[in-house]
């Protein structure tokens, strides 16, 4: 590859990744409601009634442009807009894209397995040390040579997946073709004099061709989530860059100018990106072969079921950084191979992973399933609701003649058994699936005695499957079929280190601290995972602080141990000294969220506490990294992130040991809720 044909690429690559940054912004800003929630914009999501965005954009231009015209127009603005091509940032975030994508290549076992068949050296060192060379090597690539004239040449079928809200659609978007990204491997990797064999060159590069649109999105994604330090302000440039070209065009659609103005800061793009669905990026094969099986089971050219915004918020949230889990999902698709129908349970103790897996698993089956999460933290936690959502879910998914839901839907699970045989009878040879996560935080009161916990039927029609969670206690339910992922300490200590080993990779702060403390990176990784004990929760708690710089003077041997002994060692920090000011609150506050039934605003709590919004608000950032926020009309309100931690705050000696009179707040709280204070 010449330089000039090196410059050439890297011009596309650059221009292709300002149309899948504007394209993502501008879409989730229109027709995402979580984004929408999350910048506090009046109003829904625009109806498309099945028309593309762009044709949405399109048609509220003077004069009715097409959606290709309109496509085209704008990128063959941006191709050629100095503004774009020379900022840096959209250059470092495409570097961040290609190395991302090199590091999880080098680990693939069709790679691998290509190396073994011909007697190659593994290539996972050398592909990874040039997956450390990328963001600076494509900085440094010079493109005063380029040709400007060729365009980005992207296609109205891929515009459209572009600039689309849903996930699905984006999963099928494309970069360069494999020959492009083939030559600049191949250059690349002898400016740091290595060379590949043909077919490695040739894998690596068709992932980069189906993979870099997904990798680029999720390093914007991933960087709003911890504010946005390196590419928010890049976002929001492009966003009124493009903002302008719309207005230029002669866009008078108010609403979607509303809708695309109301994005306009730092914060607020960052807001929409972290709003962006969960999908799967497919580098690595290691859930390749579990996923094409599991997508037999299920009709993926019908639309997929309509799962709720709060479904998609914890799916989102539980699948960042899946690693691993393929003994789980080889299991759970034996069960659907080998059964006419039934009950699978994932029983496992709290913070080994049971929501990110019922989480994966609605991905892998490409959302054609009924899902529901049960969540003490956000207050679904009744009967009622799991059967208003799946009831829902059916009848929408499958077309059924129910203009709205009969009265007594939710009284027991009658209704739902008749639809179960409905769709049943409409499968054709596929199956019906419903994955319902944690069952254990059901409130068992509110439901008639006797009766199976959520009202499950006893009896399932053919080709029906629930594949449910709980924790290892003792619930009413069907006959069914446990699987105990307790019992599987040696394979889920294989998934730890390689997480632990993921994390590390992605995190400069945890690779120093590592070197500050003179460790090599298989001894960190191996006490880590010894002092977690399997516990997804304790590694998210402790590499995070890690990362963040929380523990830069904590040595590897005073690491806590188990997620109970993270809870007690964060607890002694946050009391700090018998004379601080604000101890009592800082317990009042923590003990009265782990009392909500659902998620409160920071009114709620002062209410509680006796205390002002702004104490308020200045301990909550003490406990940030235990809380979950979220938007509701407008508002952040605040719940306990886990469910462990509100247990470990329910025992009586935790608060106690702080002085604080356990019955007196309770008492306040009660009263709190009698009077109806602000949720």
């Amino acid at each position: 590859m010449s330089l000039v044909d090196l410059a050439n690429t890297k011009i596309r690559v650059i221009g292709c990744s300002a149309v899948m940054a504007i394209g993502q912004v501008i879409s989730n800003a229109i027709a995402n409601p979580g984004a929408q929630a999350a910048v506090g914009m009046m109003g829904g999501p625009i109806a498309l009634g099945g028309i593309s965005i762009l044709a949405a954009i399109a048609g509220g231009i003077a004069g009715n442009m097409a959606a290709n015209d309109l496509g085209n127009r704008m990128t063959e603005k941006l191709a050629k807009n100095p503004r774009i091509l020379e900022n840096r940032d959209l250059s470092k975030a495409a570097g961040e894209a290609i190395g991302y994508i090199l590091k999880e290549v080098a680990k693939s076992d069709k790679l691998i397995a290509i190396a073994e068949t011909k007697n190659l050296p593994y290539p996972e060192q050398a592909l990874d040390e040039l997956a450390d060379k990328t963001p600076q090597y494509w900085l440094d690539i010079n493109t005063s040579t380029a040709d400007l004239s060729r365009g980005l040449q992207i296609s109205e079928d891929q515009l459209t997946k572009i600039f689309s809200a849903d996930a699905e659609e984006f999963d099928r978007v494309t970069g360069l073709t494999p020959e492009d990204w083939a030559n600049f491997v191949n250059k690349f990797a002898a400016s740091d004099r290595k060379s590949f064999d043909a077919e490695i060159v040739e894998f690596v590069a068709n992932k980069l061709y189906t993979t870099f649109p997904k990798a680029y999105r999720e390093v914007l994604k991933l960087d709003a989530a911890k504010g946005g330090e390196k590419f928010a302000a890049m976002l929001l440039s492009l966003h009124q860059i493009a903002l302008g070209e719309l207005k230029g065009l002669g866009l008078q659609n108010g609403e979607i100018l509303q809708k695309l103005e109301a994005v306009a800061t730092r914060q607020q793009i960052c807001q929409v990106m972290v709003k962006l669905e969960a999908m799967e990026i497919g580098i690595r094969d290691d859930l390749a072969q579990i996923q094409n099986l599991l997508e037999r089971f299920v009709d993926t050219s019908a639309p997929r079921l309509p799962l709720p915004y709060e479904c998609e918020t914890i799916i989102q949230d539980r699948t960042q950084d899946f690693t691993g889990r393929r003994f789980v999902f080889a299991a759970i698709a034996e069960f659907l191979q080998n059964n006419r129908k039934g009950y699978f349970v994932l029983e496992a103790d709290p913070g080994v992973g049971k929501s990110s897996i019922m989480a994966k698993l609605v991905l892998l089956l490409k959302r054609r399933c009924v899902a529901h999460f049960n969540s003490q933290s956000q207050g679904i936690v009744r009967a009622e609701q799991f059967l208003e959502n799946a009831c829902t879910q059916l009848i929408r998914g499958f077309q059924l003649n129910y203009p709205q839901l009969p009265e007594n839907a939710t009284r027991d699970g009658n209704f739902l058994s008749r639809l179960l045989g409905e769709v049943s009878a409409k499968l054709g040879g596929k199956k019906l699936i419903i994955v319902v996560d944690a069952l254990d935080e059901v409130d068992l009161s509110l439901q008639g005695r006797g009766s199976n916990v959520l009202y499950l039927p006893d009896a399932l029609p053919d080709h029906v499957y629930f594949i449910v969670s709980k924790r290892p206690k003792s619930l009413p339910l069907p006959n069914h079929q446990v699987f105990d992922l307790m019992q599987y300490s040696a394979k889920s200590l294989a998934d730890v280190k390689v997480y632990i080993d993921k994390r590390t990779s992605n995190s400069a702060s945890i690779q120093n601290w590592i070197n500050h403390q003179n460790l090599q990176r298989e001894q960190f990784v191996a006490a880590v995972a010894e002092k977690s004990q399997n516990n997804f929760m304790y590694l998210r708690y402790v590499l995070n602080d890690i990362d963040t710089g929380s523990y830069s003077d904590v040595t590897l041997n005073d690491l806590p141990r188990e997620l109970e002994g993270y809870y007690k060692k964060h607890w002694v920090q946050m009391m700090g000294r018998d004379d601080d000011p604000l101890l009592e609150m800082k317990v009042k506050i923590i003990y009265v969220l782990s009392k909500a039934r659902e998620a409160v605003s920071r009114g709620w709590i002062a209410k509680s506490v006796g205390e002002t919004d702004f104490k308020v608000q200045q301990v909550l950032r003490k406990w940030d990294s235990f809380l979950r926020q979220q938007q509701v009309d407008g508002e952040i309100r605040y719940s306990i992130y886990h469910n462990s931690f509100r247990e470990f705050l329910e025992k009586d000696e935790t608060v106690q040991s702080a002085g604080i009179n356990v019955e007196e707040l309770n008492r306040n709280s009660i009263n709190n809720r009698i009077e109806g204070a602000p949720l």
